[in-house]
């Protein structure tokens, strides 16, 4: 059966950019001040994310009344309020942030520029949408919410009207609303303020729903436009569900089902969706495929439990004391392999709201989290005490870079904060802790630690896990997670984060191309060279869009090591 089904995922499914940034609005609020942070109302209508929130101490409330601590912030959500109560809540003398999408700001100020020329405003929408309620107050009194155009035919005789739409309006109705406004109206403004993201979302839904067998809309069953997506997919499809979490599917819904689309609302999280996704072909493909399934587990087990990451940093080792010129020992392949598996280990079982999207994780973080976390520890004390007895050096180093690695996501006492307080802290500790235990131990303990071969072994492991660590971060804000600037990506963008990962790789091809010229260990120079071209195509692959699931990902970051290592040994 799971060879016949075919499953697809909506490319515009996840986040939109107001949601992403109303998120990201708060995040760097709880991280950078010592205060109970408010949103007016849920900031997004999604149950899973407000949990997640909550816990970083970001609280919804219904009313500015439930405000009770002076010295909060207050959050406008992405929806916006009317005017009156923004002045209100700035009235109040508390800290206001104002995380209103643009795309909202761009209609009210579409509203109050006709308003004050004069004209009424038709909003086509739900009237008591949080988003419709704060349009009303920029219409000066003149304003109308129909929900379509039998509802426009109600509305009394106007002389001027101006008809806009709630941003996730459905395009139809729209379109139908403004034709039967012209009846109503001596002078009709058509203002088709449908944001991009919803139309695209639509057109990409229409497009597939009317191919598909079974339609799985993903989101909260509160939130205004996913309702409207699922509308769309019971026109369309020969079967729809509306779902807000994997847990509702069940086998009966795949019986027959040759051709099944996964789309979902603007509130929800690419990594909800991709739990769905996992939870789909798990329940199409269980009756044919079982060894498939069984051998897909494990790979994610390894991957998820931080295996396939000690195997990469067992395989950069050994590039680099090829690099240095020195023997290559077991000792410290053993040794990087399992600090970087406590490492990687220890911070993803504190991760909260931003799992791996699969059955591995759930095993190793929930039902054994306390195992795991031994694991970890049992692991990261083994690797530092190996490195005891490559001399006192090695040992007081490698115990520093653990240490700082496992205290990375808590707060320090004393006062200090928290390393991942710091913009692109998350992927700086990670490569100075990786190129110290995979290129400048091996240095140290053969007495070479200042010598040019080590300090370029250091540089080539250091650029290379730095790029690793930043294109983890571009996986992980593809998939919606909640995480903040500790990552490059989030701290720097897209635009130039992607500058940065090619001048890197310009910078480590040039040296490559240097030592070839100069003859210093030029076929270890050529075989990296060639596997640099893994490297590039990789940030190609994640430039242009192609950014696969998280396991997947990881899977082929990583894999850009054990190439290298397959190229050094062949070389």
């Amino acid at each position: 059966m799971s060879e016949r089904v075919q499953i697809t995922v909506a490319e515009s499914a996840g986040f939109c950019p107001g949601v992403k940034n109303a998120i990201d609005k708060v995040l760097e609020l709880a991280k950078s001040r010592q205060r109970t942070i408010y949103t007016l109302g849920p900031l997004i209508h999604n149950k899973q994310v407000i949990e997640t929130l909550k816990e970083k101490n970001i609280r919804a409330v219904g009313s500015l009344e439930e405000v009770k601590d002076r010295g909060a912030i207050l959050v406008i959500r992405a929806h916006g309020v009317p005017p009156e109560e923004e002045a209100r809540i700035r009235a109040l003398g508390l800290e206001v942030v104002d995380a209103t999408c643009p795309l909202v700001k761009h209609v009210q100020k579409n509203i109050q520029a006709y308003a004050e020329r004069g004209y009424s405003t038709i909003i086509v929408g739900d009237k008591d949408h949080a988003e419709v309620v704060g349009l009303m107050g920029y219409t000066e009194g003149r304003g109308y919410v129909v929900d379509g155009p039998e509802e426009v035919k109600k509305l009394p005789r106007l002389g001027k009207a101006n008809i806009v739409a709630q941003t996730t309006q459905e395009g139809e109705v729209f379109l139908a609303a403004a034709e039967a406004a012209r009846a109503v109206a001596g002078e009709l403004a058509v203002s088709n303020t449908i944001c991009n993201p919803t139309r695209q979302r639509q057109k990409e839904t229409v497009e597939f729903s009317k191919d598909s067998d079974l339609v799985i809309v993903v989101g909260g069953k509160n939130s205004a436009n996913t309702a409207r997506l699922f509308q769309i997919c019971e026109r369309l499809a020969r079967r729809a569900v509306h779902i807000e979490k994997e847990d509702e599917l069940g086998p009966e819904l795949f019986k027959g089902a040759r051709k099944v689309f996964i789309t979902a609302g603007a509130s929800t999280p690419s990594w909800m969706i991709e739990r769905v996704l996992e939870k789909a072909r798990e329940l199409a493909g269980e009756a044919e495929g079982h060894a498939l399934e069984k051998l897909a587990f494990l790979w994610k087990l390894a991957v998820t439990g931080s295996l396939y990451t000690a195997l990469a940093a067992a395989a950069l080792t050994y590039v680099c004391m090829r690099l240095e010129g020195s023997p290559v020992s077991g000792r410290f392949l053993l040794m990087a392999g399992l600090f970087a598996f406590s490492l990687h280990m220890a911070n993803r079982a504190v991760e909260k709201g931003t799992a791996a999207p699969d059955r591995a994780r759930r095993l190793l973080f929930v039902r054994y989290l306390r195992q795991s976390r031994l694991a970890a520890l049992f692991c990261g004390a083994l690797a530092v005490l190996l490195s005891a007895a490559l001399g006192w050096k090695v040992f007081l180093a490698a115990a520093f870079f653990w240490a700082a690695g496992m205290l990375y996501p808590y707060k320090l006492p004393l006062g200090f904060e928290r390393f991942g307080d710091f913009p692109a802290s998350k992927d700086i500790v990670t490569a100075l802790g990786w190129a110290f235990m995979c290129a400048y131990a091996p240095g140290l303990w053969r007495g070479g630690a200042l010598s040019n071969s080590t300090h370029l072994a250091v540089f080539f492991a250091f650029l290379l896990v730095f790029t690793r660590s930043v294109l983890f971060g571009v996986s992980n804000a593809h998939s919606d997670m909640i995480v903040g600037k500790e990552n490059f990506y989030k701290a720097a963008g897209p635009r130039f984060t992607y500058l940065t990962l090619f001048a890197i790789f310009a910078l480590l091809a040039a040296v490559l191309l240097m030592l070839k010229d100069m003859g210093w260990r030029s076929g270890l120079a050529s075989a990296l060279l060639t596997g640099m071209l893994y490297y590039l195509g990789l940030i190609l692959f994640f430039l242009f869009g192609r950014i696969p699931e998280r396991i997947n990902a990881e899977t082929l970051i990583d894999t850009q090591f054990l190439l290298l290592a397959a190229l050094a040994w062949r070389s």
